[in-house]
């Protein structure tokens, strides 16, 4: 079976850095394009303006910080492969689901960071929800060795 293109899910994380890696080998094993998606968090871009950081602010400094972010893995990692980078604010898990289906990709590669008991309890599972939800095979890179 052919896969022309995969959706690479991206954060500043190591996990996430160790599924970068990772989804370039296998879009370049494959001939695949990638797209390369970090989610700018909704709630992360709302900002705080009892503290003098007003939305906007945060949106453009996430948008900068995200876009540096993606470019330096795409210059490290992409080597020849045709990739897109995108970064749209959402819930995470959704606007992940919604894009795969937009850019019609064939495999979503994500990481996992590996959370247990409460601390998976109050940050979630992106990569567990996207399993659950997803139409489209997901590949997962564990954190561990």
């Amino acid at each position: 079976m052919k896969t022309n293109k995969i959706l690479i899910v991206a954060d500043d994380s190591e996990p996430s850095i160790k599924a970068i890696k990772y989804g370039f080998g296998l879009a370049r094993e494959l001939g695949a394009e990638v797209t390369l998606i970090s989610v700018i968090d909704v709630i992360r871009s709302l900002g705080n303006p009892d503290a003098g950081i007003f939305p906007d602010d945060m949106l453009a400094s996430e948008q900068e910080k995200t876009k540096a972010f993606l470019i330096n893995m795409k210059d490290k990692y992409s080597k020849g492969i045709e990739t897109e980078l995108l970064m749209p604010v959402g819930e995470i898990q959704e606007t992940i689901l919604k894009t795969a289906l937009k850019v019609k990709a064939e495999l979503i590669v994500t990481g996992t960071h590996g959370r247990t008991g409460l601390n998976k309890l109050f940050n979630g599972s992106v990569a567990e929800s996207i399993i659950h939800e997803s139409s489209i095979p997901v590949f997962v890179v564990p954190d561990r060795e």
